[in-house]
Formats: structure tokens, C-alpha cells, sequence
């Protein structure tokens, strides 16, 4: 196995997996996948910690449901992946200390980011519309959040004098601190805390706090609350997500639809169940729906925006396992092996680190450019995405 990896690494660096045949395409990401899991998994949640959340007792209801802030999603760390618990890395953490002030300004982020992503003419994504900055944005709600930022003492980006930005310098709140972090700990890495559980759970949806959860339940028949008007919480609007900076039209529509699923899986199970409970309806529900839009994103969307012949075998690959979709319909998991079968129902593996997503993942779904903007500097916004000239950073 360790000979197919180092095999693959070498194929990839002097081909490329994308310019070969299939089969051989789907060996080699294997092998960097694989690479991947060995070498680029680093652990953060070992520095030590002080001002931990609480987390609930263990219960029987621990292993059919799931918990508002993710706790529990393993028996035996109870607090991986929990919300407001550390990104990890992908790179060797010794690696992540920040360059002090003014080097880390330089170059200007500003003028990184006018240099690589100024577009002066339209280049069309024939494979995808505008759905697709809606729908990332929904799964960001879900994963990852450095919460608001801090506004006392902003990064400031002195601007050129051709830049359209309407005010200078450019004012960037900071990204929180890590409120765990122990007295002492000066020298080790920085970290940071993530505000959202860090599984798929349709936390967007359902909150990552039991006190949130509560707030969007009806509290009947297991169903969510549906938005009136556009608002969630007329008569709070400090609690309405609609009022979360970044919010926009394409958020609203993917979160609306997805509560309307929950209710609707509602209705069904309270069908085939009449006894259940509005608790068991809910939580049923909710691990179905959460199913649904892991589903959604690893077999449609992903292979959508990436359309490489590839990568939507191996994205399927991932979910159904070479076998196949119609041999697992038809005769569910027929193999341990993930490569068989699939990831999903697989054996649990977190190979050697604690499961937590990473800061470099974050730093790879930033991309608000794809989101529609208005202004002068802005082209209108038509049904597919593009490429093109940005007024932000």
C-alpha cells in the first residue's frame, strides 16, 4: 500500500491525475488520498485548555441521536467536533506561527487579491448556475464559523490610488482568539475556536445549542418554524438568522426549502409512526434531512462545480463505493472496504487525530466572490456564474 502511495504521488507530480485514463486517474487519487490522511491530519485539541463548554451526561439517546452542539457524535470523545471546539490543521502546526506586523502585511491582501481575481471580461462556468455560491454558502452556515470578528482593532489595509474600495484604509475585523486557550501558552501555535459544530449536521438548520435548537422548533409533530414574511423572528429580530451579516436571498431560499424537507419528513414518518412523539420526530427527521444534504453535496453538487469525468467517479465512489449505486440499492453494503462500499456505514476511522475540521479548509471555502454584488464596478448577474470583475476582497 505504502508503495502505491509514494506510486501515486510521483504519477501525479509529473502527469497529473486529471490528463490520465479513468482507471488509472482513480488509482492515483487513491493514493493521495491516502497520503493525505498519513501526513496532513494535525491534532490541536492536546494544548492545554481551560474554560471548556459543558457537555451533558452520557445517555442511551446518545447512540440514535444527535446532540444540538455535536457532542457525543463519538462515544468515546464525547466533546470531537463539538461546537466553540478547536479547528485542526493540515499542515504541521510548528509551521502556522503568523509573521509579526508589518511583514504579514506584505504583500498588501488588497492587492493580492485585485491582482488574482480582477476580471475584466465575462467567462461563463457552462456546468453550473447561480445555485451553486447559494448552495456553498448553506454548507458553510453548517461547517465552519470564526464568529464576528473583532471590530476594536481591526486589520488596516492601506489601499492604492486607483482602488474603487469606497473608504481607506480597508478596516478587516480580526478573527476571535481562542478563549481555551490556557495562561502560558504563548509558545505554542496559534488556534482557534469554531462557533458551529464541525460534523455534518445541518446545524445551519437546527443551531449548534440546545437553547438555538429550541428557539427554531414549533414544538409540535417534530417540525421546525417556518419563516413568515421572510422572518423567522418578527417580533426578535436580533435572533432572526436573516439579520447574521452575509445573509443574502440565495441563503434564505436553500434554508427555507430545507426546513419545508424537515416538516415534510415530518409528515411522513408521523404517518408511518403515529405514536412517536413530537422529541422523536424531530430527532429523526433531522438526521435524515442532515443525510439528505450530505448526499446532495458529495454526489451532485461537488461533481457539478469540478465536471471532471474523474472526480465525479470518485465522488460517487465515496458515497456508493465502486460497486456502485444500483449493487448497493440492491444488496446494501456488501464489503468492509470503503473502496467497495462506500464511506457511508463504513467503519469508523479518524486515522490517528481527533476529527475536527481545519483552518486551511476554511481558508479554501472563501469564496464569497462568487456571490452576486450590485455597483458600478459590478456586471449584472445572470443565470450562470462567472468569473469577473470584483469590487471586494
Amino acid at each position: 500500500m505504502r508503495l502505491h502511495d509514494h506510486l501515486a504521488l510521483a504519477v501525479d507530480r509529473k502527469v497529473g491525475w486529471q490528463r490520465l485514463p479513468k482507471p488509472l486517474g482513480l488509482l492515483t487519487l487513491m493514493g493521495l488520498r491516502d497520503n493525505l490522511r498519513r501526513k496532513n491530519l494535525h491534532d490541536t485539541s492536546g494544548y492545554p485548555a481551560q474554560g471548556m463548554p459543558d457537555i451533558e451526561p452520557p445517555a442511551a439517546r446518545h447512540l440514535t441521536e444527535r446532540t444540538a452542539d455535536g457532542s457525543y457524535n463519538d462515544l468515546d470523545n464525547p466533546r470531537m467536533g463539538m461546537a466553540r471546539s478547536r479547528f485542526g490543521r493540515n499542515v504541521p502546526p510548528e509551521v502556522t506561527f503568523p509573521e509579526p506586523q508589518p511583514q504579514i502585511l506584505t504583500p498588501s491582501p488588497r492587492e493580492v487579491s485585485r491582482t488574482l481575481l480582477t476580471r475584466d471580461e465575462f467567462i461563463p462556468a457552462t456546468s453550473v448556475n447561480a445555485l451553486v455560491a447559494a448552495w456553498l454558502q448553506f454548507m458553510i452556515r453548517d461547517w465552519i464559523s470564526h464568529g464576528q470578528g473583532a471590530v476594536d482593532d481591526p486589520w488596516r489595509i492601506e489601499l492604492e490610488g486607483d482602488d474603487p474600495w469606497p473608504t481607506s484604509p480597508m478596516l478587516v475585523p480580526r478573527t476571535l482568539p481562542d478563549t481555551t486557550r490556557s495562561e502560558g501558552g504563548d509558545g505554542l501555535p496559534p488556534t482557534h475556536i469554531n462557533e458551529n459544530s464541525h460534523w455534518w449536521d445541518a446545524s445551519q438548520l437546527y443551531g449548534s445549542d440546545l437553547a438555538t435548537q429550541r428557539r427554531l422548533r414549533s414544538g409540535a409533530h417534530g417540525k421546525l418554524r417556518v419563516a413568515r414574511d421572510g422572518r423567522l423572528f418578527p417580533d426578535a429580530p436580533e435572533l432572526d438568522p436573516a439579520n447574521t451579516p452575509g445573509f443574502w436571498l440565495g441563503l434564505l431560499m436553500m434554508q427555507h426549502v430545507f426546513i419545508l424537507e424537515h416538516n415534510a419528513i415530518c409528515d411522513r414518518l408521523g404517518r408511518e409512526f403515529p405514536a412517536w412523539s413530537d422529541e422523536q420526530l424531530f430527532q429523526r427527521a433531522r438526521l435524515i434531512n442532515a443525510a439528505l444534504i450530505a448526499k446532495i453535496h458529495t454526489v451532485e453538487w461537488t461533481p457539478a462545480v469540478i465536471s471532471h469525468p474523474t472526480t465525479v467517479a470518485a465522488l460517487r465512489a465515496n458515497w456508493y463505493g465502486l460497486l456502485g449505486e444500483r449493487v448497493q440499492r440492491l444488496l446494501g453494503r456488501t464489503s468492509r472496504s470503503e473502496l467497495l462500499s462506500g464511506i457511508v456505514g463504513g467503519d469508523t476511522d479518524h486515522f490517528g487525530v481527533p476529527y475536527a475540521l481545519t483552518e486551511e479548509f476554511v481558508a479554501v471555502y472563501r469564496m464569497h466572490p462568487w456571490c452576486p454584488t450590485t455597483g458600478a464596478s459590478a456586471r449584472p448577474w445572470t443565470t450562470r456564474c462567472s468569473r469577473r470583475r470584483i469590487s471586494g476582497s
